[in-house]
C-alpha cells in the first residue's frame, strides 16, 4: 500500500471478534475517515474519541492511530488515504494549494454536526472513487485507459478535498476527547512515552515518574488503548527508526537502533523485520528507490 498514491474503501463492514482485530498503525499518507455506524472509540496519539454516526476525522497518518470498536457489534466506516507528494503538485497547478491546509494546520481533527447535504456529497464522492477500482495501483506511465482512470480519480479526490475544506471552514466545534479518570491517566502516559522512548525505560520507571501504581497503570492503558504499554513503546521506537532510516542515510543501522531506543543492532533488526516484513536495510533501500523515482518523474 505504501507504494500506491491512494487507497480507499467505502462502507467497509466488520463484525468485530476481538479488541485485537485493529492495531495501532501509522503511514505517510493523509487520511479522511468517515464513521457510518457501530460502537467505536478512535485513538489518535493521546486523543480518545467516542464516535457517533457521520463523524469525520481528518488525519496526518504519521501519528499513531487505531480504531477500537466494540466486539460483537457491526462496525462500518469509509476511508481514503492519499499521498501528498502525488497530490500537492496537482493542487499547485490548479492554484488551490490551500486544500491541504486542513491536514497541515488542523492536523488530526474530528468534525461532528456537518449538514446532511454535505455529508451526502462526501459519501457520493467516496463511493465513486472506490467504484473506479482505486485500489489497483496507478502507474506512473501507462496506456490511455490508465491515464483516463488516473484523471478521473484525481478529479474526484480534488472534489472531495473541496468538501473537506468547506467543512473545516465552517468552524465546527472540535469534539473534545472522552474524559474520565482512566482516560486522563492514559493521556499522561502516552506523551511521557513519546518524550522518553529513546531512553531505557521500564514500567517501574514510568509508574514512578507519573506517580501511578504500576499494575493500575498497565491495566487501564490496555483497557483504553487495546495495547500494552510496552507494545506502544516499541511502536514509537519503530516509527522513529523508520524516520531515521529515510532521512539520515549516512547513519549506520547500529546508530539508528541506539537513537531509537533499542539495545543493539541485532535486537532492532529482529524486531523491525517482525513488524515490517523487511530488514532495516531493505526498508531504507526501498524508500530511497521510491524517492529517486519520484524525483526523476518531476524532472
Amino acid at each position: 500500500m505504501d507504494d500506491k498514491k491512494i487507497n480507499a474503501r467505502y462502507r467497509l463492514v466488520t463484525t468485530v471478534k476481538s479488541y485485537e482485530d485493529f492495531s495501532y498503525h501509522s503511514h505517510e499518507k493523509y487520511e479522511i475517515y468517515y464513521f457510518h455506524g457501530g460502537n467505536c472509540k478512535y485513538l489518535i496519539g493521546d486523543h480518545i474519541y467516542h464516535l457517533q454516526e457521520d463523524d469525520i476525522i481528518i488525519m496526518n497518518g504519521l501519528t499513531l492511530h487505531r480504531a477500537y470498536p466494540e466486539p460483537g457489534i457491526t462496525y462500518e466506516r469509509s476511508l481514503i488515504e492519499f499521498s501528498s507528494e502525488w497530490l500537492r503538485p496537482i493542487l499547485y497547478n490548479l492554484n488551490v494549494p490551500e486544500l491541504l491546509t486542513p491536514f497541515t494546520q488542523l492536523n488530526n481533527t474530528l468534525f461532528r454536526g456537518t449538514d446532511k447535504e454535505t455529508l451526502n456529497e462526501i459519501k457520493t464522492i467516496l463511493r465513486r472513487i472506490v467504484s473506479i477500482d482505486v485500489n489497483t495501483p496507478i502507474g506512473d506511465v501507462g496506456s490511455g485507459e490508465n491515464r483516463l482512470r488516473e484523471g478521473e480519480i484525481t478529479t474526484l479526490v480534488v472534489q472531495l478535498l473541496f468538501k473537506i475544506f468547506q467543512v473545516s471552514q465552517q468552524k465546527l466545534v472540535k469534539i473534545p476527547p472522552i474524559e474520565s479518570e482512566r482516560n486522563t491517566h492514559v493521556k499522561r502516559i502516552i506523551p511521557w512515552i513519546e518524550r522518553n522512548f529513546c531512553s531505557s525505560i521500564s514500567l517501574d520507571c514510568i509508574a514512578e515518574n507519573l506517580n501511578l501504581s504500576k499494575y493500575y497503570m498497565a491495566r487501564i492503558f490496555k483497557d483504553v488503548t487495546g495495547f500494552t504499554i510496552m507494545q506502544y513503546l516499541m511502536l514509537c521506537r519503530i516509527n522513529r527508526a523508520k524516520y531515521l532510516l529515510e532521512i539520515h542515510p549516512e547513519k549506520s543501522i547500529l546508530e539508528v537502533a541506539l537513537e531509537s531506543g533499542f539495545e543493539d543492532a541485532s535486537h532492532f533488526s529482529r524486531f523491525f523485520r517482525k513488524q515490517m516484513n523487511l530488514t532495516p536495510s531493505e526498508y531504507r533501500n526501498r524508500r530511497a528507490n521510491r524517492t529517486a523515482i519520484i524525483l526523476k518523474n518531476k524532472m
